[in-house]
């Protein structure tokens, strides 16, 4: 059974866990946070606690990592920029970039949070169990017959490449991703030119991240 790496252990991380411990019994759960006083809020459920902050234990674990291995981000950043960013720096004098406005255009909801770009297709707060269905909301009933992956790689972009990782659907309000996803796209990025857009996106709501060196 595959591993899974819960990166923040706030109100986030905290959901997940019995969510991921009822669908994967024998998973080795992981759960990771600076702050010791949310490591103790596990319930009845089991989970090696790690006190750090979860992008810099993956970062410097990342050997001891199968491709296999589920990462459930659970943190107020974008954790997928913030690998693609650490794999750049390696090598290239890289700088963060505002995501071009347009990448959201006809969306009901955009905002810029320090230089990353967040994006979703509903303008409300989700109900914390949505199942996400194929081809409607689930609390509107609205027909939603495009996933938000696929408006995003359908947007126009008048200069760099834009890479999407997929938030697959783990459980009723909980997505991730395996480490080999995230591996494989900072080895991709690698061999592209500037800008580059990086995003992670779930079938309705996404964040963008934007690189150039």
């Amino acid at each position: 059974m595959s591993q899974v790496f819960i990166v923040g252990f706030g109100k986030f991380g905290q959901l997940a866990l019995p969510k991921i411990s009822q669908k994967w019994p024998e998973a080795r759960i992981w759960i990771m946070d600076p702050a010791p006083e949310h490591l103790t809020r596990c319930g009845k459920f089991s989970a090696i606690r790690v006190l750090d902050k979860g992008e810099d234990f993956l970062w410097e674990h990342q050997d001891q990592l199968a491709p296999e291995d589920w990462i459930i981000p659970a943190v107020p950043f974008h954790l997928a920029g913030d690998w693609v960013n650490r794999v750049l720096s390696r090598s290239l004098a890289v700088r963060k970039i505002k995501p071009p406005r347009n990448l959201g255009k006809g969306l009901p909801f955009t905002l810029y949070l320090q230089k990353d770009f967040y994006v979703s297709l509903a303008d409300f707060v989700c109900p914390e169990h949505c199942p996400s269905p194929q081809g409607f909301c689930f609390k509107t009933r609205y027909p939603r017959p495009h996933r938000l992956r696929e408006i995003l790689a359908a947007q126009p972009l008048s200069q760099g490449t834009l890479e999407i990782i997929e938030s697959h659907q783990l459980a009723p309000g909980l997505g991730g991703f395996t480490f080999g996803e995230l591996k494989r796209t900072g080895e991709i990025i690698l061999r592209t030119e500037p800008p580059l857009f990086l995003a992670t996106a779930c079938p309705c709501h996404g964040v963008i991240s934007g690189f150039t060196w």
